[in-house]
């Protein structure tokens, strides 16, 4: 009897220790009322993170979610949510009406896709905006306030371009001409 209660008392003073290491499946109902296995840390997932809205500290893997997917820190992986998609950090496939982050390598798409700094990679999606980009973008309409690579849509627009800007209506402020039908750009 004496080994039965000190295994359990040793397991419940291991308990705080083990929430802190990383889960490997998350699943969640609504923002922060979720479960995780094994050690039901809702903050730090490596592996699959499956809901109807999710909120996590960090993600490397999967994050599935029907409604929205946000990430509060960094994010490696594929992210995935009908409506929203929100990372700061992020390097993989972020993909959802709506696509946030701050900074970006990887594949973007969506309906809108926004990024706040640097982007590295394909944006793909009726609206892509991003300040400094690097890559390709593929829309209706492109917005980067630095482009080095291609920008592919019908209204394209960059103040500084290293590459082409192919569309029906291409503004580079540094291209071979301010604003250009077609094709504009700068090598």
């Amino acid at each position: 009897m004496k080994k039965l209660v000190l295994t359990l008392a040793l397991a419940v003073a291991a308990l705080p220790a083990m929430a802190y290491g990383n889960s490997n499946i998350k699943v969640s109902l609504w923002d922060r009322i979720a479960a995780a296995a094994p050690n039901n840390n809702i903050d730090e997932i490596v592996g699959l993170d499956l809901g109807i809205g999710s909120t996590a500290e960090h993600v490397s893997g999967v994050q599935f979610d029907f409604i929205y997917a946000n990430t509060k820190n960094d994010f490696d992986g594929v992210q995935w949510a009908w409506i929203l998609a929100v990372t700061p950090e992020f390097k993989g496939w972020q993909a959802a009406l709506v696509s946030l982050a701050d900074q970006f390598t990887g594949l973007q798409s969506g309906f809108i896709n926004y990024n706040k700094q640097d982007f590295t990679g394909v944006q793909w999606g009726l609206g892509n905006a991003t300040d400094s980009f690097t890559g390709v973008q593929l829309g209706v309409v492109n917005y980067a306030r630095s482009v080095n690579g291609l920008q592919f849509g019908l209204i394209n627009y960059t103040e500084d371009i290293h590459g082409l800007q192919i569309g029906l209506a291409n503004i580079a402020r540094n291209g071979w001409f301010p604003a250009m039908i077609l094709v504009n750009g700068r090598f």
